[in-house]
């Protein structure tokens, strides 16, 4: 089974601001979340456990869990570029930021070349870890990338949609 726990809350989502590559630290609701996700997780165990190397992230599975862990540069959040910080709640500023991402402008990666790296990372996942127990902990997009790729996009598909799962948040899918 894979187990997928989008990282806790940062002041910057609380706030509302693009976090990106931007390296934030989980807020006392973040800490929380994690903590939740290590209770909910207690009985399971897990053979491998992947995580992107972003403080949040790792701060989240350092609480969930307290083994051996990957830090896998293809679980690192979307580079948002010029964007870094920006708000998120300022609908012309995040029509900019997804124009800029999906043409690889303005330093943001190209949404081409994130969909690649976390397809890829996937693809390793279901290969080389098939019939385990997998923890990966990244963030947003990403989680919404891998959703899509266990589970197929859906036909109301919205890149720009609403988030998959909520902040320390946690999806499973057969493996």
């Amino acid at each position: 089974m894979i187990y997928l726990v989008r990282q806790g809350e940062t002041d910057w989502n609380l706030f509302r601001r693009a976090n990106g590559v931007t390296d934030t630290f989980l807020n006392i609701t973040g800490i929380a979340q994690a903590k939740l996700q290590a209770d909910n997780l207690r009985s399971v165990s897990f053979d491998e456990c992947f995580c992107s190397p972003q403080t949040r992230a790792r701060q989240t599975c350092e609480i969930i869990y307290k083994g051996p862990i990957v830090f896998d540069d293809r679980l690192i959040e979307i580079n948002c570029g010029e964007f870094e910080g920006a708000d998120e709640t300022d609908a012309e500023v995040m029509k900019l930021i997804w124009q800029a991402i999906m043409s690889g402008d303005k330093g943001a990666e190209s949404y081409n070349d994130f969909m690649k790296r976390t397809c890829d990372f996937c693809d390793m996942i279901t290969q080389d870890h098939k019939g385990k127990n997998v923890l990966i902990v990244t963030h947003a997009v990403n989680v919404r990338v891998i959703d899509y790729y266990f589970k197929g996009k859906p036909k109301d598909y919205d890149l720009k949609g609403r988030t998959v799962i909520k902040h320390g948040g946690l999806l499973t899918f057969e493996n």
